[in-house]
């Protein structure tokens, strides 16, 4: 963003002061002066809503009750609307937004099924619209760099991926021994289960991130093994991609001593590498001599994760989480520039929407219909 561009304009939908993103989505908008929290319909509590507003240092006569009324005072004051309500709301949400042409982020899942993205994707393309989904891990340098590695041959040929995201948190045991307890809408699973489109939509991702190829057929299984028995909690899958690459997928709410435990190993005809989003500031290397390398964002090897844009401190001084979300959304925000002064430049190579999505819900209803079928599903 150069001096003389303006903040872009942006209200919230969801993401209350207490939500489990809203603080996360405000910081990392503003951590690089690209946006402007300038209004919102925060939370169906009218003290929630208030109370969000004014710790957001957002005028509470801006906080409005609900969507229609956000879009009908507030349309012409925004360049965009950030959706962070649950993801069954996001069609609904989403449709209101895009018939009122305002430009949309939204979390991810985008929605729940591919036939409802495939909706949306044909009022956004009858519209000339805008639309982003904040597939957040895809910012960290270190992930980014590891792209580049895949597209200039360091690999070679990509062969496997092994890619997974454990979490405790169906499982563990709050400190007076009851069960830890989620949002309520973690616990209705519909025909694509909810851990699928909380932590699935993030594997799906990183993959085509990584390698640009698509999934053509799995196996898939999962359970119930924690502390909701109504809800799957367990996931793994076999997953053969385009370019003839292997890929095992496991994610999971019932994996102790795991907070997030994302990581993924990629190996190709000439080296390997793995990442792990714990530590995410460091990529390990292995090359097809027997040489192991440690990669940081100041390595000799470095292309990408040592630009400018990244170093907001020196290396050796961790960035993490917030930042990784803080570049998606630099790049949202280079893309809904273009996009604003021509409607037909909005491409970006990291930012990602409804394409992406309608590919990813579809695999994600393939692992549930092989996780039932008990047999390998083509992704149509």
């Amino acid at each position: 963003m150069t001096v003389q561009e303006k903040k872009l304009r942006v209200a919230f939908l969801g993401g209350a002061f207490d939500s489990a993103v809203g603080r996360s989505h405000r910081i990392a908008i503003e951590m690089d002066q690209c946006f402007e929290l300038v209004a919102g319909c925060f939370s169906r509590n009218d003290k929630k809503n208030r109370d969000s507003a004014i710790k957001y240092g957002v005028n509470p006569e801006r906080a409005h009750k609900n969507v229609h009324d956000l879009i009908a005072y507030e349309s012409s004051n925004l360049d965009c609307v950030i959706i962070l309500t649950p993801q069954d709301q996001h069609l609904e949400h989403l449709k209101i937004c895009l018939e009122a042409g305002i430009p949309v982020i939204c979390e991810k899942a985008l929605v729940c099924t591919s036939t409802e993205a495939e909706h949306i994707q044909r009022l956004l393309e009858n519209r000339k619209g805008f639309l982003a989904v904040t597939y957040n891990y895809t910012g960290y340098p270190m992930v980014r760099e590891l792209k580049n590695m895949v597209d200039s041959g360091m690999l070679g040929a990509i062969q496997q991926i092994h890619i997974e995201m454990p979490q405790e948190g169906f499982a563990r045991l709050t400190t007076d021994g009851n069960p830890m307890t989620p949002q309520s809408w973690r616990l209705h699973d519909g025909s694509i289960p909810t851990i699928s489109l909380d932590l699935g939509v993030h594997l799906h991702m990183m993959v085509r991130f990584l390698t640009g190829q698509k999934p053509e057929e799995l196996v898939a299984i999962s359970a119930s093994r924690g502390n909701f028995p109504e809800v799957a909690d367990n996931v793994n899958c076999l997953v053969k991609y385009s370019n003839n690459i292997d890929c095992s997928i496991w994610y999971s709410k019932t994996a102790f001593g795991y907070r997030n435990g994302q990581r993924f190993r990629v190996f190709g005809d000439l080296g390997s590498a793995e990442w792990v989003q714990e530590n995410p500031e460091y990529l390990s290397f292995a090359d097809n001599s027997g040489g192991k390398y440690i990669l940081d964002r100041t390595s000799n090897f470095s292309k990408v994760a040592n630009q400018a844009r990244y170093q907001r401190f020196k290396a050796g001084h961790p960035a993490g989480f917030i930042e990784a979300f803080a570049n998606y959304y630099f790049d949202i925000a280079e893309s809904l520039r273009s996009y604003l002064q021509d409607s037909k430049r909005q491409n970006h190579e990291f930012v990602f929407g409804v394409k992406e999505s309608v590919e990813g819900l579809k695999m994600l209803e393939a692992i549930s219909r092989s996780a039932v079928n008990k047999k390998w599903e083509v992704i149509k």
